[in-house]
């Protein structure tokens, strides 16, 4: 790395780890920021019952299974296990993953970089590599869920398999093999990432030997990921009676259509104006423009393939991409790299930076309030703490909030049930769940700005502003 000032601006690199660096501030923080502290926790149950009941990878296991084993078809654990090996060494902390995501997801932008510097210069490489990282993947490339980390194993495997089809050493197919498999399965979506490989693979400057190996690199990626979602998880979800990760939701493109056309405002703010918002739209909407008016068809490809499979797939998810908005960040790479290209053919540099100095301000300005707890949340940080004081850590709990969410059980630090509030008025359930070893109910007054209180008939053992505690046999520590 060139130390001179001049130089040192214009080297990706510097602006990566000072972005890193920024994005460590309350890296420690519980996962209970105003983003999808669910998601977070959901996977946090997985690290932490490697560490603490069973490392067996192939069988991932979350606490919200009520009596069951809670073993889940989940998707392939390999974030929660890095957790877990460290947890080796250091001892149990969520904030692990954190780490681990934020490491990945910034070697994915320099490999993203690299890829672009080898076919359209560093100038474009550089824009695309900024707007990427400060897109709204800033927040969320610190967030404890495989989406950031999947997309930087699916990144680096990208650069290794066009460096491949470059100079054809075998190392770079093997690298592209394990980081592309690893990534996809560890988010299937990230596969499209993989979707620009039609662009070279249809070009003549590369040998059909070259190509015929891609393609038979790439279906030991399918089969891989394919064996996981489609025999192993189903697999665990039949056996084990748990399956919350992967139910039916919209079956059919026409069902997800009609979600998506009663949510039309939100899908279309979270498909277009999430990623860089509003002057990284315009950016983007005059890059296209400009790469159709100049017929740069390579470039078009590059965006058009990955976004239009993109495209297919909230088909399928439906309102989910307006609710669970992470699911748009597979596609913003070939965002970014489309609107990098298109800010590099400004020819006044210093409007090209100002403009790229604009975006990054205003995502990074838009997505600072998610590097804290929110107030509310934060209720329940220190509930492990409370529940120990009138429970045994084997006691089964029940807690009302919204179905399969595991944020409050993850810090209670117990297993159990979690269901809407009106079930806890559903007497024969509560008979039903005593009788297979359940003993307490937490009752949450107010859940992520949402009011679930309800007054039970039952022994209340503890009370305060945001929660209580209620004894479903009468017994309790004193």
């Amino acid at each position: 790395m060139n130390w001179n000032p001049q130089a040192l601006l214009k080297d990706i690199r510097f602006w990566l780890i000072f972005l890193s660096l920024i994005r460590l501030y309350a890296i420690t923080m519980p996962p209970l920021e105003h983003q999808h502290p669910w998601r977070q926790t959901d996977g946090l149950m997985i690290a932490r019952n490697f560490h603490e009941v069973d490392a067996n990878i192939l069988y991932p296991r979350v606490d919200i299974a009520g009596d069951k084993t809670g073993i889940t078809g989940s998707e392939f654990p390999l974030l929660n296990y890095l957790s877990y090996l460290i947890a080796l060494v250091f001892g149990y902390d969520h904030w692990y993953g954190r780490i681990i995501v934020l490491i990945v997801s910034t070697l994915g932008s320099f490999f993203f970089f690299k890829a672009i510097k080898i076919h359209f210069g560093e100038t474009v490489a550089f824009n695309a590599t900024i707007l990427l990282t400060c897109s709204f993947w800033f927040s969320y490339s610190r967030k404890i869920f495989p989406d950031c980390f999947s997309a930087g194993l699916c990144l680096m495997a990208l650069y290794f398999v066009l460096a491949y089809l470059e100079d054809g050493k075998p190392v770079r197919l093997l690298l592209y093999v394990l980081l592309g498999a690893l990534g996809c399965l560890s988010k299937i979506s990230s596969a499209l990432i993989f979707s620009v490989l039609l662009v070279p693979m249809c070009m003549p400057r590369y040998g059909i030997s070259r190509k015929l190996i891609v393609a038979g690199a790439s279906v030991i990626i399918v089969a891989t990921f394919g064996w996981w979602y489609a025999i192993w998880a189903p697999h665990l979800n039949e056996t084990y009676g748990y399956g919350d990760h992967f139910t039916t939701g919209c079956p059919l493109f026409s069902m997800g259509w009609d979600e998506i056309k009663a949510n039309l405002s939100d899908v279309l703010r979270s498909v277009f104006l999430k990623p860089m918002k509003y002057l990284g739209l315009l950016v983007l909407i005059g890059s296209i423009v400009y790469v159709l008016i100049k017929k740069k068809w390579t470039v078009f490809a590059l965006f058009f393939i990955p976004y239009i499979c993109f495209l297919i797939i909230i088909l399928k998810t439906g309102k989910s991409v307006a609710i669970d908005q992470y699911y748009v960040l597979c596609a913003i790479p070939s965002i970014a790299f489309i609107a990098g290209y298109g800010l590099s053919q400004i020819r006044d540099k210093r409007v090209m930076y100002a403009l790229l100095i604009a975006i990054a301000a205003e995502n990074v300005g838009d997505q600072v309030y998610d590097f804290r707890p929110h107030k509310m949340n934060m209720a329940f940080a220190d509930l492990e703490n409370i529940v120990d004081k009138i429970s045994d850590r084997n006691d089964l709990f029940v807690i009302n909030s919204s179905p399969h969410c595991p944020t409050v059980m993850y810090f209670a630090h117990r297993r159990g049930w979690t269901v809407m509030p009106a079930t806890l008025k559903d007497q024969s359930f509560m008979n039903d769940i005593k009788s297979k070893g359940c003993k307490f109910v937490i009752v949450c007054k107010e859940m992520f700005r949402e009011n679930f209180d309800v007054t039970l008939d039952l022994p209340l053992v503890y009370q305060k502003d945001d929660y209580k505690i209620y004894s479903l046999t009468g017994d309790a520590r004193p």
